[in-house]
């Protein structure tokens, strides 16, 4: 008897000198956080995501570990910004904010001269601003931005060169103000429809086109419902780096630093990357038998320069405003 209450006692004190080793083995390591978004898992933003938190693990000895879930596993954009704000979700990135009307100015008609001024805007002093601003909308903390693309137009058939051919037309718009603005001024009819909604508008003609990217009208299969694309550029928003802001103060400086300045470089990879996709997408809606038209930017612009300096002088202060023009 007393042998077999020794062989127990033995077998226990082994377990747990196993169990206290793998515990100090894997002391450094952290709970497993969230990150969200609502693109597709193969997209440039969720791989470059992945890889930058595979870094981040790996250089702070698993105390930031961190799983990405892309398609919207966890939600919408709303819903993503709503989970990072609470702490649900430690990361996120989303094209936008419920409530920050600073951050709908990104959509405002050629805020932005070209992708060279918006970098010249968004990567400097202007750029934090801008952030801080946003940041006093949100209960984030916004640890970047990255690259997204410029807005262009299709239609059925329509070939459109200046703004008074878009008179009549239904186009397709997000549904904000800005959006709606934009297209009212340019003499089209804007229609504020469900993204899911817009292929089937356009198939039974209850919209006439609508405007996003090249990757997402191909991705979505606009050139099967769409003869035409017109090169508008009229509006180049970006996408956000976000992070639960109490999660972001429990890091040390280093931790931090390290967030903030890997970014930096996943950041530019990810732009080289989807540029490359973009390229590719423009392609294949060519092959596809789209035809396209490069618009009259100029009389864009001036159609617009209302709804510009409006409300982009009343959403962002008109100092801010006027440095981000002077810019150009």
């Amino acid at each position: 008897m007393k042998i077999k209450n020794f062989y127990i006692i033995g077998v226990v004190s082994l377990i747990a000198l196993v169990l206290v080793a793998c515990s100090n083995g894997d002391s450094k390591s952290s709970t497993e956080q969230k990150s969200a978004d609502d693109v597709s898992a193969s997209s440039p933003y969720s791989v470059g995501l992945n890889d930058y938190y595979k870094e981040l693990k790996e250089d702070t000895d698993g105390e930031i570990n961190v799983k990405h879930h892309p398609d919207g596993q966890l939600g919408d954009k709303d819903e993503i910004v709503e989970g990072v704000e609470s702490g649900t979700l430690k990361f996120g990135m989303v094209g936008g904010f419920p409530n920050s009307s600073t951050a709908e100015t990104m959509m405002l008609p050629y805020l932005f001269k070209d992708e060279n001024h918006m970098h010249k805007v968004m990567d400097g002093e202007t750029g934090d601003k801008i952030i801080k601003q946003i940041e006093e909308e949100v209960d984030v903390k916004i640890v970047g931005h990255v690259y997204f693309a410029p807005r262009q137009l299709t239609t059925k058939s329509t070939e459109v060169h200046e703004p008074k051919d878009l008179k009549g037309l239904k186009i397709r718009v997000p549904d904000n103000d800005i959006s709606i603005a934009t297209w009212k001024a340019l003499g089209a009819s804007p229609s504020p429809i469900a993204f899911t909604e817009v292929f089937s508008g356009l198939q039974q003609g209850v919209i006439n086109g609508q405007e996003n990217p090249y990757d997402l009208i191909k991705s979505s299969s606009f050139d099967e419902v769409q003869d035409v694309l017109i090169e508008t550029n009229h509006a180049l928003p970006v996408r956000w780096f976000i992070m639960n802001d109490d999660y972001y103060n429990s890091l040390d400086e280093e931790q931090q630093k390290m967030v903030e300045e890997k970014w930096d470089k996943y950041s530019d990879s990810i732009e080289e990357q989807y540029k490359s996709e973009l390229d590719e997408a423009k392609e294949e809606l060519i092959d596809s038998g789209m035809k396209f038209i490069e618009a009259d930017e100029k009389s864009f612009r001036e159609a617009t320069k209302g709804v510009l300096e409006d409300i982009g002088k009343e959403r962002l202060g008109e100092d801010l405003f006027k440095e981000i023009q002077g810019l150009k």
